[in-house]
């Protein structure tokens, strides 16, 4: 029988009672084993856990969902946004009600008393305001810096300047690193994630740095400026652009045999381009600074590596950068530094040119990575999967490549490495278009439906192309379900998709084995028909019928048997000439005419051919000839079409003189 280690004796004495022993001998054998066993039991270390390692373990064993929309929306198919703007406007606005909430706790912090939490959680409460009769000091600073405060930590620093209390150089140092760090202004906090998914980061560099502001002030009253004091402002400075400060500071470093950190090497390589004009003084700088780390004894680390690499895109010279940066990367391996996705982000742009020769280096590291999970180590990790996907679609033009890509991103957490909703867009954008182009059109709508909508909104471009795709392929069975998704996403206003649907429609023919797909499509037709014709006036970018689309909704429509709304087209076409870009095409009114003399409609059948005559299509004699052969025309629609064609085109009817004895006998 196991026992438990921690049975008390009395359940101990109690269980020995129970236990049927028959002699001395064999009770005293029963505790032996007893005392054995517990010998034997060794108590395991204890394993640090954060509070989060539970919730981590479960959601590892949930993968992402693409049939359903995100957590944050409401899984409602009536409520879900689909479209870009609606998706940004949904997650801003909720993180806009939780910023209004958490204003309201911080300017109003006495209706907040109540702390019914044990152990009270910061996070909750409100945020002190500091003001000049705000009672600071070392431990106030101290715990804002702690906090990541900046704004508040500005002011408390300026409320002990302005006091008069002396501060230490330590807490200086800690003011100084993380105003230096945020530039002086508030940080973003952690909380407001979809304010970081959607914020758009200008690519433009420029200098941002505050001259004169308080990370310098804060570095020229310290006491005595030590080597982190330096290290933390030139960092700052070199993260905003600073360049020629930042390099003054250096110098002084470098006179004065002031030792710095191997991050602080790392920010002057990544900006040392901008200090040379010509690619080889920059690439000479960049060893220069290399060579004083060795000097200096200090180690390189995966930060050194990208720097250079940055350095060596910003050269100008791609040809000796190519070389160049697998020298770099070969030499920073052998001293044990291992890549991260930042590093390979920094070859394919400097390999994968626009212009230049084609690389195939995203297939080595495609090969070194292929079934990894990566966690982050540098800022531009999140680039890479971005970058990979434009190298397959625009530089190697390879969709096997853009599906590896692919498999890799979407194994374990790596979906986390798509960056923002920029990049992801982007992503997902040369995705698409490759596959338009190279994967069949099951394939494609296969795809098409595990992303979209709660993945990837389409662009009207993107749309565009599938919609290339599915004509091409004439799987118009796919085009119901690609126009109710355009409905969604707010693209029923672009031009050149609409009349590319409308192509489409009337490239499609009707079969008695699938007449709901018929009807399907003349119900795409009549609804483009209708949201054009009652568009608003003052709309800025309002659609402007053009003959082709007329023509293709006339098609679309008499194909699919709605007659009556094909005679409609053609009378507004008519009547609104002078607004409609162009006529409508011959072989639209060739296919309204058979269905009119089918119908023995001579009315319309007369209207075809004098708007063909009026249009200038020279198919417009050969019309008038099938109208009149087919169907008996009055003597005045007769003479109508003769002064209208001319009496040599009409005479050219076989069955005009007979029809004309007929009628004087």
């Amino acid at each position: 029988m196991a026992l438990n280690l921690r049975t008390t004796p009395v359940v101990l004495h109690r269980l020995l009672e129970n236990i049927s022993v028959r002699s001395l001998g064999q009770r005293r054998n029963f505790m032996k084993s007893v005392r054995l066993q517990s010998e034997e039991i060794v108590i395991p270390k204890r394993i640090p856990r954060s509070p989060t390692d539970i919730l981590q373990a479960l959601a590892s064993t949930v993968k992402r969902d693409h049939s359903g929309p995100h957590y944050k929306y409401h899984d409602d198919p009536y409520l879900t946004p689909a479209s870009n703007l609606v998706k940004r406007s949904y997650s801003l606005s909720k993180e806009a009600g939780r910023k209004a909430a958490r204003w309201i706790r911080d300017e109003n912090p006495h209706l907040f008393s109540h702390v019914p939490e044990d152990p009270v959680i910061e996070a909750f409460a409100p945020k002190g305001r500091y003001s000049e009769e705000s009672d600071v000091s070392e431990d106030t600073l101290h715990d804002l810096v702690k906090r990541s405060q900046v704004s508040d930590v500005m002011i408390a620093y300026q409320i002990c300047k302005d006091k008069g209390i002396e501060l230490s150089d330590k807490v200086k140092q800690e003011v100084l690193e993380l105003v230096s760090y945020y530039n002086g202004e508030p940080a973003l906090e952690d909380d407001w994630v979809e304010e970081r998914w959607y914020r758009q980061a200008g690519n433009t560099i420029r200098k941002t740095w505050k001259d004169n502001g308080v990370a310098e002030e804060i570095f020229e009253s310290m006491n005595e400026k030590s080597p982190a004091a330096y290290c933390a402002l030139i960092r700052g400075m070199t993260q905003y652009y600073q360049v020629d400060r930042a390099w003054k500071l250096y110098s002084e470093c470098c006179e004065n045999e002031i030792p710095l950190d191997t991050n602080t090497y790392n920010s002057l390589i990544g900006v040392s381009t901008f200090m040379r004009d010509a690619p080889d003084l920059r690439w000479q700088l960049v060893k220069d600074l290399l060579t004083s780390m060795a000097t200096a004894g200090v180690l390189p680390n995966l930060g050194t590596l990208n720097s250079t690499l940055e350095a060596l895109n910003q050269l100008g010279i791609w040809r000796q950068a190519r070389e160049l940066s697998l020298q770099v990367f070969r030499e920073f391996y052998d001293l044990g530094i291992r890549p991260c996705l930042a590093t390979y982000y920094y070859l394919l742009i400097i390999h994968c040119r626009e212009r230049g020769p084609i690389s195939h280096i995203l297939l080595d590291i495609l090969d070194k990575i292929e079934g990894s999970e990566f966690q982050v180590q540098h800022l531009k990790d999140t680039f890479f999967f971005v970058t990979a996907m434009d190298v397959a679609r625009n530089h190697l033009k390879s969709l096997e490549v853009a599906q590896r890509v692919d498999r890799i991103l979407n194994s374990g957490d790596n979906h986390k490495f798509i960056g923002d909703s920029y990049k992801e867009s982007v992503y997902y954008r040369h995705y698409f278009a490759l596959s338009c182009s190279m994967m069949p059109v099951d394939q494609l709508m296969e795809m098409y439906m595990d992303l979209v909508p709660h993945i990837y909104t389409p662009e009207p471009g993107i749309m565009e192309e599938i919609v290339k795709a599915v004509i091409l392929h004439e799987a118009f069975e796919h085009l119901p379900q690609l126009f109710s998704d355009m409905i969604i996403f707010e693209h029923t206003y672009r031009e050149k998709l609409l009349a590319l649907v409308l192509s489409a429609t009337a490239q499609y023919t009707p079969s008695e084995d699938n007449r709901n797909l018929t009807e399907r499509m003349k119900a795409i037709a009549t609804d483009i028909w209708k949201r054009v014709q009652k568009q608003e006036e003052a709309r800025r970018s309002k659609i402007v019928w053009t003959g082709r689309m007329l023509g293709d909704v006339l098609t679309a429509v008499v194909k699919c048997g709605d007659y009556q709304h094909g005679v409609e087209v053609l009378a507004e076409a008519t009547k609104q000439a002078h607004t409609i870009i162009g006529a409508l095409p011959a072989p639209a009114l060739k296919v309204l005419l058979d269905a009119a003399i089918e119908r023995a409609d001579t009315n319309t059948g007369m209207s075809v051919v004098l708007y063909g005559q009026d249009s200038g299509h020279q198919e417009t004699g050969e019309m008038a000839l099938h109208l009149r052969s087919s169907l008996t025309l009055t003597t005045q629609q007769n003479a109508k079409l003769t002064d209208a064609l001319g009496s040599d085109i009409m005479a050219d009817d076989p069955s005009s003189s007979d029809s004309d004895s007929n009628n004087e006998k």
